[in-house]
């Protein structure tokens, strides 16, 4: 809602209900939320989508600004509310591939942007191996929900809600393998 209404009001009604058609392309929310290809049955002249293929009126464009699934982030800012975390969201001087927004008041150490990459994902796990020259901030972006629990090397941490939806980890130096798991409550 607040992507289409391009401001940060995340008040109802949403102006939707099963199916979204967004028309604000150029959005962070579009990018942050892995929105890869755009179909169109007209012509859209936007400097981060790029066409890549055309079948009589139908279009189909890449977005060259889509974030990845899984990414470390060198900043974390901090947001009380869903509405001071949506507004982050529409900050010329954000940049959600470089800062995440969590709901949490504590103080963070200077992290470092490593490797991560998604190695199984399947309904109940999602693995990912990670390297980092020192202590980072993980997103993944898939939707957060309490029942999921993750474990870094087998040991279990905290999961922080971030980016309004999804998830974030803090993860050591080093090269470690990290498991989603759902269901152990």
């Amino acid at each position: 809602a607040a992507s289409e209404r391009g401001k940060p009001d995340i008040s109802a009604p949403f102006g939707f209900n099963r199916i979204i058609t967004p028309h604000r392309y150029d959005s962070k929310i579009i990018d942050l939320l892995g929105v890869k290809y755009i179909l169109s049955l007209s012509d859209i002249s936007s400097p981060k989508l790029k066409k890549v293929f055309q079948e009589g009126q139908t279009r189909v464009y890449e977005n060259l600004n889509v974030l990845p699934r899984v990414f470390f982030v060198k900043n974390i800012i901090t947001g009380n509310t869903k509405e001071e975390i949506i507004e982050n969201f529409f900050s010329e001087n954000i940049n959600l591939l470089e800062t995440a927004i969590i709901e949490d008041k504590n103080r963070f150490t200077e992290l470092t942007v490593g490797k991560a990459e998604i190695v199984e994902f399947n309904v109940n796990i999602i693995v990912i191996k990670t390297q980092n020259s020192g202590d980072g901030f993980l997103v993944f972006t898939d939707s957060f929900y309490p029942t999921w629990e993750v474990k870094i090397d087998d040991k279990k941490t905290k999961i922080y809600r971030t980016d309004y939806n999804f998830r974030g980890i803090f993860v050591p130096k080093g090269k470690h393998t990290i498991e989603f798991l759902i269901g152990l409550l």
